[in-house]
This record gives structure tokens, sequence and C-alpha cells, in this order.
């Protein structure tokens, strides 16, 4: 054995670049193109492996870590554990790669449980990376034994490195790219393919800043600097109000904290201030998260000020933390440092190669059918022929041969005639053959064009982008100070169970509707419960989505309102037929849960409206009666007050619904089965507070459920909502053209809507 003799200041210093490069390129800095680092790559291809797709069953993460281990990945089992797991946490990714099922851990850092106990799967936006993928769109290498081929990369159809970000430390250099939002990351990559000498600053349009998973508000603007050089910082805290409670003290609400903050540790640092007089205003400390969202309240003594002990706790926690950004990534095998558009434009290219190379791969296969289609087709003309020379042959081979030789046919082309079976022969199948000829000959031809034509190219990028920004498209969750304007509204939805979120997210719902509302950053939500307690959330956090916590746990939302944009009073409607009319300066965006409704024994709360102390207004029960009363027989109260009877009920009856009629003709009767009718609201007479109404309904069986007021040339969209969490919209002209018969209180109702076993819940105005 020849031994080598080389200066110990050589061999430390190739020794250290290579266990440099290797940690680099191996470990901790992901690729450019996926967003992935090595490991993370492994696991979600092992997973494809398995068919743990989204609609398969889970399996036993301890078989995945294997599998990885075994197949792809040589190192400590716990290594993979920790990044599945971190793939599965909604707290440290944007974008969940992974379903977890079972203990994956939480935001309060308790570790996840074994992996013997925790299932995964893989979730629906994973797919979008793995797509295409055994079509030849990325080069495979080699596994650590060369036992079996892996991806170098992943066709990676999502933007995943700026949608879910990364952090990693190599030797000499680390990187921290935080997490942004897929529309408007998409919305940026269409707008650099149709102009590749776009700005960094015209990204930025695009682009606002960091979305984190956490939500939180981004303190002033995101400095252009940062997504120019790579490098920066943007200073996040924490979502937090302050309410005042019914002893009259103040409290603050935190409901979303800064990203990657222990929210135990926050508690437990925020406990030690009180506790050592340096936030001596504290007098309780509450954690009240559950799966709803977080929610830690900080309850403050008499005299103390909510908004200065805000101050001090941003000051003095974690509440508000700077978070660090330098945006290194593999380029090749090359560590850079890059700025926003390095990145997209590297995504970008890499996208418009997986589509050459998937379509040069279509076009290969699209080739080869055709040659085979071609050769029966030549088969089945002379089927009489072929089919007599087959028989005379002696062997297969010999059939072979003869077909080649007697038809001028390929190998492949005879042995597909061989192959064929009696049942193609019949003259449907004949003419499937021959359609398929003439799709596989389109196909070719665009295959061809797409891959001489980078522009088409371009455009399939942009059509796709758009496809996957539709699909996984979502609100974003982490407001940028700098952005927030007091005109800027904000669309939302307010749910039963005391949800309000972005309309956006409306087809997702899977709970009754109650409200939509438009409002401003610098406007609040009230809601009415019913329980005759009254919540409210800030413009501000209804963006991200935001959940009313309420006091009781058969509590829900029957309404909601913004004080600014309402009438002058509030009409309350109970059960039982009365109604408490509230001027609105006596609704406050201080106290949550404030009763503004005293209730009998058995009586709730139902339906909420504007009015004005000059209109009429109608009282609708669910057996279809109809009162008719001015607004100014209820009289004007406080909110210690009770309410006043406004129509009398028969036995089993129930008020529902209450509404001004302002200046409208007709009213659309609905009922809960989907059945209505157009009522001509002059037909319904003027009577007094003890009145029963007139009866409206036809069909006794039926439950009415609300009416809508409408004159002839209006138009406007109706949201029905039902109670299993179905929601349609209808403009008010076509529900109307579903009704054939002229308005009238006597005529029948018609059947407007199937709902199978469901039952409308409220009618929604857009």
């Amino acid at each position: 054995m020849e031994i080598l003799e080389i200066p110990i200041e050589e061999e430390a210093r190739q020794s250290y670049l290579d266990y440099a490069m290797s940690v680099i390129v191996g470990r901790a800095i992901p690729d450019v193109r996926d967003g992935l680092k090595p490991v993370q790559r492994r696991i979600l291809y092992a997973m494809y492996e398995m068919d743990l797709t989204p609609d398969k069953p889970f399996k036993k993460c301890a078989r995945i870590v294997g599998d990885t281990m075994g197949r792809y990945h040589p190192h400590g089992d716990q290594a993979i554990y920790d990044a599945l797991v971190r793939m599965a946490q909604d707290f440290n990714l944007r974008y969940p790669l992974v379903i977890g099922q079972g203990n994956f851990g939480s935001i309060d850092g308790d570790p996840p449980a074994a992996m013997r106990y925790t299932e995964a799967k893989l979730s629906k936006i994973t797919l979008s990376l793995l797509e295409d993928i055994e079509n030849d769109t990325v080069d495979f290498v080699p596994n650590f034994d060369e036992s079996v081929m892996e991806p170098q990369v992943l066709p990676a159809k999502m933007p995943n490195l700026l949608c879910n970000g990364t952090t990693g430390i190599a030797v000499g250099l680390a990187t921290s790219i935080p997490p942004h939002n897929l529309k408007e990351v998409c919305d940026a990559l269409v707008a650099l393919a149709q102009n590749q000498d776009i700005t960094v600053e015209e990204l930025m349009q695009y682009i606002k800043g960091p979305d984190f998973p956490t939500g939180g508000i981004i303190v002033g603007e995101v400095s252009p600097e940062v997504y120019k050089t790579g490098r920066g910082q943007v200073t996040v805290q924490a979502k937090a109000r302050v309410e005042k409670t019914s002893s009259g003290r103040e409290q603050i609400i935190i409901t979303e904290i800064p990203y990657m903050v222990n929210k135990a540790e926050l508690i437990k640092k925020i406990a030690e201030l009180a506790r050592s007089g340096k936030l001596k205003e504290i007098s309780d400390l509450r954690d009240e998260s559950d799966k709803e969202g977080i929610r830690i309240v900080i309850e403050l003594k008499r005299d103390a000020k909510g908004e200065s002990v805000l101050k001090k706790l941003y000051k003095n926690t974690s509440l508000r933390k700077n978070f660090p950004i330098n945006m290194v990534a593999l380029v090749g095998l090359e560590p850079k440092l890059l700025n926003l558009k390095d990145i997209l434009l590297e995504f970008f290219k890499h996208r418009l190669n997986v589509i050459y190379r998937r379509t040069e791969f279509f076009l290969r296969k699209a080739e080869e059918r055709l040659h085979i289609v071609e050769g029966l087709l030549v088969c089945i003309k002379d089927i009489d022929k072929i089919i007599e020379t087959i028989r005379a042959s002696q062997d297969t081979q010999e059939a072979k041969e003869k077909l080649m030789n007697g038809w001028n046919l390929t190998e492949k082309q005879a042995q597909a005639i061989l192959d064929l079976r009696l049942q193609r022969l019949t003259s449907l199948e004949t003419s499937k053959l021959q359609k398929e000829h003439d799709e596989l000959i389109e196909n070719i031809k665009t295959y061809k064009n797409i891959l001489e034509n980078k522009q088409e190219r371009i455009d399939i990028f942009i059509k796709e982008t758009k496809e996957l920004a539709e699909r996984f498209k979502d609100p974003r969750r982490t407001f940028i100070e700098g952005m927030i304007k007091e005109d800027t509204y904000v669309d939302v939805f307010v749910t039963r169970n005391g949800f309000v979120k972005p309309v956006e997210l409306l087809e997702e719902e899977k709970s009754p509707i109650v409200n939509v509302a438009s409002l401003k950053f610098t406007e609040g939500l009230f809601v009415v419960s019913n329980k005759g307690r009254v919540y409210w959330t800030a413009g501000s956090e209804a963006l991200s989505g935001s959940s009313i916590h309420m006091k009781d746990t058969d509590e829900y939302v029957v309404g909601a309102f913004v004080r600014e944009q309402y009438n002058s009073r509030l009409l309350i409607l109970t059960n039982k037929g009365s109604i408490k009319k509230i001027p609105l300066v006596e609704f406050e965006y201080k106290t949550q849960g404030f009763q503004i409704l005293k209730l009998s024994e058995g009586e709730e709360v139902v339906y909420i409206s504007g009015s004005q102390d000059e209109s009429e207004i109608l009282i609708l029960t669910k057996k279809g009666y109809i009162n008719r009363i001015q607004t100014q027989d209820v009289g004007a109260t406080t909110s210690s007050s009770k309410a006043l009877q406004c129509i009398k009920l028969n036995e089993n009856d129930e008020a529902i619904s209450v509404k001004a009629l302002d200046d409208k003709v007709f009213g659309l009767l609905i009922t809960e089965e989907g059945y209505a009718k157009k009522i001509k609201l002059e037909d319904i007479p003027k009577k007094s507070r003890t009145s029963q109404g007139i009866n409206v309904l036809k069909q006794k069986l039926l439950n009415a459920c609300d009416i809508v007021f409408y004159n002839d040339d209006d138009n406007f969209d109706v949201l029905i909502s039902t109670l299993n969490g179905s929601h349609i919209k209808f403009d008010i002209k076509s529900l109307l053209q579903h009704i054939k018969v002229p308005a009238g209180i006597g005529v029948p109702e018609e059947k407007v809507i199937d709902l199978k076993d469901d039952k409308i819940y409220r009618v929604v105005l857009l």
C-alpha cells in the first residue's frame, strides 16, 4: 500500500470543504426549483411510491420512515421523522405537504407521539409537486446503494420555496426564506412570464410581503431592499385587542402570535414579568386556546390601560420579534444568495423545462402508438388474407416474418397484429381505431408545435399556474400595516357557530351562514347571539378569519351588522314574537358578550334587522303569519329594558323574521323546504302589535323560512344557506323565473330549490 504524505493544513482544508459542501448540498439548503431539502424530497417521493395519495388510507409513520431510510436516506430514523412531522404542522408550513393523523406536536412545543402511533399521507397540494414525475420530466439518479432510482428534483408545479419558505444552517452559511401567499406568488409568476424584464418593485405589486401560517401583523411596510438583495428582516407582532369586561376593567385578548414563537414559553414569560413587578398591571393570565384557534386572555387591574400594557408586552416579550431574511438556495449544486426575481425566474425556467420534457415524452408515446395503430388498420383492411397467412404459418415467428414481408410491417406492428383480439375486428372497434388514429395525428401536431414554439410553452405555464392558484388560493393571514388604508374594505360572511371569514372561503364553508357584510379595516362587525348577547370583531381581524368566543356552549350567532353602515335603529326579534328597538349608539367596541336583551324562560333571539322610525316592519312566523306594523309602535329602548310583544302567536308557532319595508312593492316568501311564492305587499293590511296578522302560507305542511322584499326593476343576488352547510347563490330575477303563478296571498307555493333531505336555514341578501 502506498502511503501519501500530505501537509495537515491542506488535508484539513480539503476535508472541511468536502464536509461543508456535503452539508450544504445534501442536508441544509433547499433546491431553488422545488424548495425541498433532500430529506424532504425523499420522504415525499417514498410516500408517493407507497401510493399514500390524499384519497387513500393513512399509513403508520414508522412505515414511511422505514421505507425512506431503507431506500433513499440512510441516516437516523428520528431525523427523518422530525422532517416528516414538520411537513404536517400547519403552524410551521403555510401549505402543509403531509396530512397527519395523531399527535403531531403543537405550537406550545409539545413533542409529537412516537412514530409507531402516528399516521400520515400526502396532502392535495403536494400532488402538484409530484405531478408528471412519471413522464420523464426530471432526471433520476441511483440511490445510495444503486438499488433503485430517485429524482434529483421534483417537477414542482407549486412554487414551494416561496410559498412554504425554509430555514437551514449549513457550514459557513445559512438560509432563511419566509413563507408567502400562494395566490400572490402565482400572480407574480404570471406577470414574470408575460414580461421577463419585470423589476423587483413591479413584482412587489403582487407579492406584498411574507404571509406566515400563524398570521400576525408585519409592522410598517416590507422594504423593497429586502426583496432586491435577498437579505434583511421584517418585524412581526401578535394580533391583539383591548376589551372592556362587564366589571369595567380592561383585558387584552391575543388571537395570533408571531411565526415560530412557542406559545407556552410566551405565556410563561408574561407570567414571569407579572410576578417580578415589571408588569404589575396584570391581575390574571389565562390560555383559552382550543381547536378553533389561539386565545390568550390577560386581565388587568382596575385602573390599568390596555394599550399601555400592550406596548410593554411588545417590548419585553416575543409578542413582537424580528424575522431574518437570507434567501439562499441551491442553483444546480451551487448555493446562491437570490433576490425575489431570481427565485421566480429559476422556478419559471424549471417549469418550462418540465413542460418541454413532458411534451417530448407525450410525443414519443403518441408516435409509438400511431405506429401500432397504423399497422392494425393495415391488418383490418386486408383481414381475410392476414388470417389465412397466420393460419398457414407453422409458429409465431414464421407468422410474424410473413406479415412483415407481405405487408411491409415492422416487427412491433406485426406483433401487435398477432396480439389483436378477435373482438377488435367489429365495425365499431374499427371505427374506434380510425378515430384514435386521427386524434393521434392531431396530438402529434400539437406536441411538435409546443416543442418548436417557446411562447406555446409559456402559455401552458401561465395556464397551469392560474389553475393552481384558483384551486388552492386562500386569503392572506398576515397583515402588513403599511398596506392598511382607512377606506380599504373587506367582504366577510358570518357563520352560525361564530366564525367570521373572507367571502373567498364561502365555497368551502360547511356551516350555515347568517350574514354577509362589507366593512372597512377601521370598522367593527357586531354579532348578536340567540342568548341576546352582543360580540364584536375588528375588520382587520376578519380579513384572515376570526372566531367569536361565545360564553355558553349552546350559544350561536343569529345576525351581524356594521354599526357605521346600518340604519339608526336595530330591531331584535325573539321566537316569542317580541321586538326590542335599540339605538345603535348603545353598541361599543369594548365589551364582549354584553347582554343587550333580557329573555324569559324558553325565549331566544332569532333575527335582527335595521330600521328607521318612519318605516313599516313585517314580522313573519314559521306557520306563515305576517303582522304589519309601524316601527314607531315599537318604542326605542335601552339595553336594560325588555322587548315588546309585536305579534300574537298561535300554539306551536314562533316568530322567525322581522324586516323594514322601505319602498318595496313585492315580497318573495321562501320556505324551509325550498318552496316559494310572490306576494304583493299592499295586500298585507296594517295591524296593531297585539294582532295575529294574516296567514300567507297556503300549504300547511310547509314551514316559512324568510321573506325577501323587492321591486320589479331590482337586480341583486340572494344566498340560500342550508342547515347542512350548502350555499346556493341566485340573482333575484332568475329565482323569480322559477315561479309561474302571479303574485297573491292565496296562491299555492311552488318548488324552486331541490334540497333532498336538507332544509333552508337563512336567506341572505348580497
